[in-house]
């Protein structure tokens, strides 16, 4: 099951692309996202540049970013930290993009989609829970913007216009 809104972030200390280990305390923005995600989804392919675009406009106004690959590399080997590191290093990453080995914090999550997006609060209460958007596709015919809607929403102290949407993506892939 997933979080329910305003569950507080589950703890974590992670190890990153950059050879840093990534934890809940060390994240000081006004807002924390979390995208779960991997390297081999097309999903997830078809988002990064989303996702790095969002990562550069809001970082700015103290939004931090995080995506976690849980998927178990031993099935999957494009998903291991050799690969994980090719990826960040070649789409230019402005992000921490760290490993769940254990997927202990991705099941905390209740996460079960790569990209699946998880957004708390100062608090690091869970505010929004969803998709980037409704299209992955095909970013011009984007109709609804939800996690960029839920970010504008609560950095200006407001109630995200949607809380929760839909999750399409891959399946995390369990060990």
């Amino acid at each position: 099951m997933a979080l329910a809104l305003h569950d507080p972030c589950p703890a974590f200390a992670l190890p990153g692309t950059d050879d840093q280990v990534h934890e809940l305390t060390s994240f000081t923005g006004e807002l924390l996202v979390v995208i779960v995600s991997c390297n081999h989804c097309p999903y997830v392919v078809a988002y990064e540049p989303r996702m790095v675009a969002l990562a550069n406009e809001y970082q700015p106004r103290r939004v931090d970013v995080v995506a976690v690959n849980a998927n178990d590399a031993a099935r999957y080997p494009d998903d291991a930290m050799d690969r994980m590191k090719e990826r960040a290093l070649a789409r230019e990453f402005p992000f921490p993009y760290v490993r769940d080995d254990s997927q202990a914090f991705v099941r905390a999550l209740g996460a079960r989609f790569t990209p699946e997006v998880f957004v708390f609060d100062a608090a690091r209460k869970l505010r929004y829970h969803g998709r980037i958007d409704d299209n992955h596709r095909d970013p011009s015919r984007v109709s609804s913007h939800d996690l960029r809607n839920a970010l504008d929403a609560l950095l200006a102290a407001k109630e995200p216009p949607v809380t929760e949407a839909p999750a399409v993506g891959c399946s995390v892939k369990w060990k």
